[in-house]
């Protein structure tokens, strides 16, 4: 049975922290949904633009990003076939699939309500209300005079409404001196994360209570095709 000392228990905890560097945090990190104000007829980006969810800031890196709370970066896993017996009772696993699984935004609620507003509109381009004799095209008031019990859904096609959502991981301090080049804080790596073909597929119920008093925040599940993770320096 191995024996450490306590020196070397503390050499070899130098080492790690030497090789690895400090431990990562959790509460660092951005989110970007890559949305932005557009005049292009036909397109998420302008039908969010004429929901009056952009104002004067050119996408959501001004106005909802920032608002993100909490994040969670998804894993993924294996769908595995079995061959049993073939080969002297031996029983044989091969992945047939790689697996997904969603990932989870959650955003706090400005006053004016547009954070809750963004995802319902979305949601809304996904799914678009129609009366037989038009659709809603969106509208700063949302859906005002579509109470019709008659009113029907049609789905567009995915290629309108999916898009790609970033997170970026980083720790604390990576940019506290942009004009020093040989700062070794400019040198701290970002990993980040793009799902390709990312839409909301879930919006949680938001509960509110008279009880106890808390900043509103809204939780999205998101689907999405695949994602890829990439490692940068910052320099």
């Amino acid at each position: 049975m191995a024996f450490y000392s306590p020196e070397l228990l503390y050499k070899k905890m130098n080492d790690v922290q030497e090789t690895f560097g400090a431990l990562s945090q959790s509460s660092q990190f951005m989110v970007s949904l890559n949305l932005s104000r557009s005049s292009t007829a036909g397109t998420l980006n302008k039908y969010l633009t004429d929901c009056g969810l952009f104002g004067e800031a050119r996408g959501t890196s001004e106005t909802y990003d920032f608002l993100c709370s909490d994040a969670t970066l998804p894993g993924s896993a294996f769908s595995v076939a079995e061959e049993s017996g073939s080969r002297q009772g031996i029983l044989e696993r091969f992945p047939i699939q790689r697996i997904y699984s969603d990932f989870d935004l959650s955003f706090y609620v400005d006053k004016e309500y547009n954070t809750i507003r963004l995802f319902e509109e979305w949601m809304n381009w996904i799914d678009p209300l129609y009366t037989g004799t038009s659709v809603y095209e969106g509208d700063e008031d949302g859906q005002v005079g579509y109470e019709d019990g008659s009113n029907f859904y049609r789905f567009r096609y995915p290629n309108d409404y999916k898009t790609k959502v970033t997170i970026l991981k980083f720790e604390r301090g990576f940019i506290e001196k942009p004009n020093d080049v040989n700062s070794k804080l400019l040198r701290q790596p970002l990993l980040k994360y793009d799902f390709i073909d990312a839409f909301p597929m879930n919006i949680t119920a938001l509960p509110l209570s008279y009880d106890n008093t808390d900043i509103t925040r809204i939780s999205i599940n998101f689907s999405y095709s695949r994602y890829t993770v990439s490692k940068q320096n910052v320099y």
